[in-house]
């Protein structure tokens, strides 16, 4: 990397710019001065290999993993290949879905200083003790002579969860003036481009079914790159991510042959958890293509679902309460559509059914969510139901509007402008069912999230006749009213 600052070093209020072999900072009086002077440092980035990596060789990288012939097995139930050398009818589809940004509502921040007794820093963080370790590591300065305030995060979403490179470069700045605090500020394009990215999935279905329409072999392969393998290695086993095949690996349907595989393709971008990981993506591949299977064999999405949820009572009750409070079973009113999901996580049991109208074939609103959460017990209710109306608009933003693309290498988004989010006047209106069973302690922050992404595909099914199997949505043709 190259770098000239001439005309920066020139400009009011600046005090020095700092260089390292992996970014540039510039250090003012202000942080508006700073930002000015750091857009006219003209670098010289060498992007090595990377610089010829985009969306489409990311996913025909990706793809090479549906058709690798040594793909490890991360369940494996009956006889898969019987059930579908004797099957009446079998049911195959792909489903994509990108790479994601957490924006948070603040950008990456923390502040340092530096002085004979030790190291001090203000920082938004979702993990105190990463925080601690990664101040001490930077400065050199050790853990008893370390102090870390936790300060309001600013918006987390596992962002501030497990990286602290912005603690770091604070760290590295404030060595430059002994004494004095520094603020390290992202500005919101360098946040955009410089994200730990929900991870990019490609995952390939098979069904097969017998002569009466019953489910009897379900072969699953997901290539993806692996969020576990690059800060998360104790949940990496065998070449396979525990975390990232969640929702595949402990899926609760009773099918009697079913094939988990699990194809590890790694990119250069950089990963991290978002929130609710991989009980976002993974419930829009399996429970869309259930919706498929359903009307494959002529039957009611929940009428198909019930039997397979026999042994599984928490589920089912789950499934249960939100269709009937959904109305599901009788007709909808005139212009409104409906769809279904069910998905445990973390702990805890979650199903949603999602009502839309549709205008001019494309333009989607979505009327009402309904989320039924079973996380064995409620303490404070009201809390509960603001997690479930949280993330109900994070997912849903998520399914409808949001992604991460790669061209040459890097980030192609740099602001809300190009990675718009779910606006207040498009958030619909948010019904929760609490249904505490007792006996165990699940979470309640992730797990509603967790179906209304694939109730929302549903319902664009059930309106439009048009099944959509590549998130976001808006690539199908879609737009959010």
């Amino acid at each position: 990397m190259r770098h000239d600052d001439t005309v920066a070093k020139g400009m009011r209020g600046v005090k020095a710019v700092v260089a390292t072999d992996d970014w540039v900072a510039v250090v003012a009086d202000n942080w508006w001065r700073a930002n000015q002077a750091l857009k006219t440092v003209k670098i010289d980035w060498d992007g090595g290999k990377a610089a010829s990596v985009d969306d489409a060789s990311i996913k025909a990288f990706l793809r090479t993993g549906l058709d690798a012939t040594d793909v490890p097995v991360a369940r494996k139930d009956g006889d898969v290949a019987a059930a579908f050398a004797g099957a009446a009818k079998i049911v195959e589809a792909e489903y994509w879905a990108p790479f994601l940004n957490h924006v948070t509502l603040e950008p990456q921040t923390a502040t340092a200083r530096i002085t004979a007794d030790g190291v001090e820093v203000w920082v938004g963080t979702q993990n105190g003790e990463t925080a601690i370790a990664a101040a001490s590591e930077a400065s050199g300065v050790p853990l008893d002579r370390t102090i870390v305030h936790k300060m309001h995060a600013g918006g987390g979403f596992g962002r501030r969860g497990l990286f602290n490179e912005y603690t770091k470069q604070a760290i590295a700045l404030a060595q430059k003036f002994p004494g004095t605090p520094v603020r390290l500020q992202w500005s919101r394009e360098e946040d955009m481009v410089q994200g730990r990215y929900r991870p990019v999935s490609l995952v390939r279905q098979r069904a097969a079914l017998d002569a009466d329409g019953r489910w009897i072999g379900w072969q699953v392969r997901q290539a993806e790159p692996s969020l576990a393998a690059g800060v998360l290695p104790q949940f990496l086993k065998d070449g396979i991510d525990q975390v990232g095949t969640r929702v595949f690996s402990d899926m609760p349907y009773a099918v009697p042959n079913y094939a988990l595989e699990y194809a590890m393709r790694n990119t250069h971008v950089l990963l991290g958890p978002w929130r609710a990981v991989a009980h976002t993506h993974n419930p829009f591949f399996r429970e869309c293509f259930i919706d498929e299977l359903a009307h494959a064999v002529g039957k009611d999405p929940v009428a198909f679902r019930r039997p397979l949820l026999a042994n599984k009572p928490k589920d089912l009750a789950v499934l249960d309460a939100v269709a009937k409070a959904v109305g599901w079973g009788t007709p909808a009113p005139q212009g409104l559509h409906r769809g279904i999901a069910v998905s445990d996580s973390y702990g805890s049991y979650s199903a949603a059914a999602v009502e839309i109208a549709v205008k001019d074939g494309t333009v989607i609103e979505v009327k009402r969510v309904i989320v039924a959460l079973d996380p064995g017990h409620v303490v404070h209710p009201d809390a509960v139901k603001a997690q479930i109306e949280s993330g109900a608009v994070w997912a849903l933003s998520a399914a409808m509007l949001e992604e991460i693309n790669i061209q040459g290498g890097a980030v192609v988004q740099r602001n809300f402008s190009d990675y718009p989010v779910l606006a207040l006047a498009q958030t619909p209106k948010v019904e929760s069912i609490l249904m505490p069973s007792g006996g165990f302690w699940g979470g309640v922050g992730e797990p509603p999230m967790a179906a209304i992404g694939p109730a929302l595909g549903n319902a664009i099914f059930a309106a439009t006749g048009k099944r959509v199997r590549t998130l976001p949505l808006k690539h199908a043709g879609f737009s959010y009213a």
